[in-house]
């Protein structure tokens, strides 16, 4: 049951209305001094306070600022007769939650008090019951009914109610039904693996954006239309952690927001070549052999971008003459620097910047015990990657932009998954990495992962005829048949990509455009 103290010097006029709460299943408590308001805490819970300004003895804003020395979230109303705005800023900077000018309605104090103390969580239940319905409605429709727009809306969805609740959506999605969203995941792995060989195949209106085709259809034209354009690709962003960012930078652009579906493997030596390329990796390893690298996990798989670049960029059209400007950020060292040859980079109107910070992030918080102790969920997760936006050289970068005038393209190459269930994988030359293998003879559990044979048709190099491919589905892992349990569990609740799953092939495609900040 909610307490509330509500402290009057004419306390007694005010019955009406502490019955109407009481019959609302609150418990009032009642103090006609500041001083006996003091006392009242001292001895009771007390989930939120209802003051009177005008006191005999000590008034409210004094009583405010005592109560606060002790109580620094407890929630406080201001209750007076005044309307003097000088009062309301004071009231406001003295640190009270709400205002409220008298005669005030019984049905005023209650609204009041159910939004600073059950706001957050009636929006979280109606957010939940949304998306289960949403859910249910998406697996209700066959798999010809559902196409890569519908699987997108509804992340989108997901993700900006998750996001908008602080992460409490999660949770309470997990009271309401906890295997609802990862049959969903399973679901979008499958329409993956019926859909995937004519995404990548589709050149029509209706294809959907993708890392091979990000330069053609959207960086093209918007070099086309601006006289200034960064490219930047957040190395392992994931939608979410985007939204973190966007509340920051609303203020100096004007942000649309679309959607770019990862090639596969969604990991950086595919997907990203593949936007720096505007090819699949197929295509990469046919046409450009010798620059081609799959030894996954060796330094360099990405060295080439600054040439498939320029090549991308003349096969689309763009003057060959002008060499595009192509920087990769690893610190805040590089970082400075970057800002401080924003002026010579963009000289002939184009640079591509990689930022690699969240993707060491990632990565650092499944080896390292400290990172992810600070971060062990998704939502705080997000946080930290918020905490470093807000004080890096990547937020100083885009306000110099927007100050500039310059056209800005954001992307990832792409996301990461929040893994929890292990499969056992077996297979000769087998690759190493978590989410996705290469190699020959393999075999997992169907339930588990996608296994791919025919992999020209997957975009995917087609070098030997013996290769296939598995990609994890949903939260899955998968391990060697040889690994012991025991040791498994370092793998377990880590961040991981390569794999099929909303998180790590749904990613963010932003345009920037300056707002007049003068």
């Amino acid at each position: 049951m909610i307490t509330v103290l509500w402290v009057d010097d004419e306390i007694q006029h005010l019955r009406s209305h502490i019955r109407y709460l009481e019959k609302h299943d609150f418990r009032i408590l009642t103090a006609h001094s500041g001083q006996q308001a003091l006392d009242v805490l001292r001895e009771n819970q007390v989930d939120i306070v209802l003051m009177d300004q005008m006191m005999v003895g000590m008034d409210g804003m004094e009583t405010v600022s005592i109560i606060r020395k002790g109580y620094h979230v407890l929630p406080i109303v201001m209750v007076t007769q005044s309307e003097e705005e000088e009062l309301m800023d004071l009231a406001i900077g003295g640190e009270v939650d709400d205002y409220l000018t008298k005669p005030v309605n019984p049905s005023q104090i209650l609204l009041v008090i159910k939004r600073l103390l059950m706001g957050s969580r009636l929006k979280t239940q109606r957010a939940a019951r949304e998306m289960v319905d949403q859910t249910a409605r998406v697996m209700d429709l066959r798999s010809h009914e559902m196409d890569w727009r519908k699987w997108v809306d509804i992340y989108r969805s997901w993700v900006e109610k998750d996001f908008s609740s602080g992460g409490s959506l999660t949770d309470e999605m997990r009271s309401v039904d906890k295997n609802r969203f990862s049959d969903l995941e399973l679901d979008f792995s499958k329409h993956v693996e019926l859909s995937y060989p004519d995404w990548i195949a589709g050149t029509g209106p209706d294809s959907p954006l993708m890392s091979h085709n990000y330069l053609e259809r959207v960086v093209v034209p918007q070099m086309e239309s601006s006289d200034e354009l960064v490219m930047i690709i957040i190395d392992c962003m994931r939608y979410d952690q985007w939204l973190t960012m966007a509340q920051v930078l609303e203020k100096w652009f004007h942000i649309e927001t679309n959607f770019m579906l990862t090639v596969l493997p969604s990991a950086t030596p595919y997907s990203r070549n593949s936007i720096f390329a505007g090819l699949l990796p197929r295509d990469i390893w046919r046409f450009y052999r010798h620059k081609w690298d799959e030894n996954y996990g060796e330094p360099g798989l990405n060295r080439h971008e600054p040439y498939f670049l320029s090549e991308a960029l003349g096969r689309l059209g763009c003057d060959r003459s002008i060499q595009p400007e192509y920087v990769k950020i690893s610190n805040r060292r590089e970082g400075d620097a970057l800002i401080h040859s924003l002026s010579k980079l963009l000289k002939d109107g184009f640079l591509a910047v990689i930022v690699n910070y969240i993707d060491h992030l990632t990565h650092g918080r499944s080896e390292l015990d400290l990172i992810r102790d600070l971060a062990p969920d998704v939502t705080s997760f997000r946080k930290l990657a918020e905490t470093w936006f807000r004080s890096s050289f990547l937020k100083e970068m885009f306000h110099t932009l927007a100050a500039r005038g310059s056209t800005v393209v954001i992307t990832s190459d792409h996301g990461s998954m929040f893994t929890s269930r292990e499969t056992r994988i077996k297979g000769r030359g087998v690759s190493g990495s978590l989410r996705f293998r290469f190699g020959s003879s393999m075999s997992a559990d169907p339930k588990a992962v996608i296994s791919i044979r025919n992999t020209a048709e997957w975009g995917l190099p087609d070098d030997r005829p013996s290769k296939g491919y598995l990609f994890a589905r949903s939260d899955f892992f998968t391990i060697f048949q040889s690994v012991p349990r025991e040791e498994t569990y370092k793998f377990r609740n880590t961040f991981q990509h390569g794999g099929v799953s909303l998180e790590e092939m749904i990613v963010p495609s932003i345009i920037l455009k300056p707002k007049n900040l003068r």
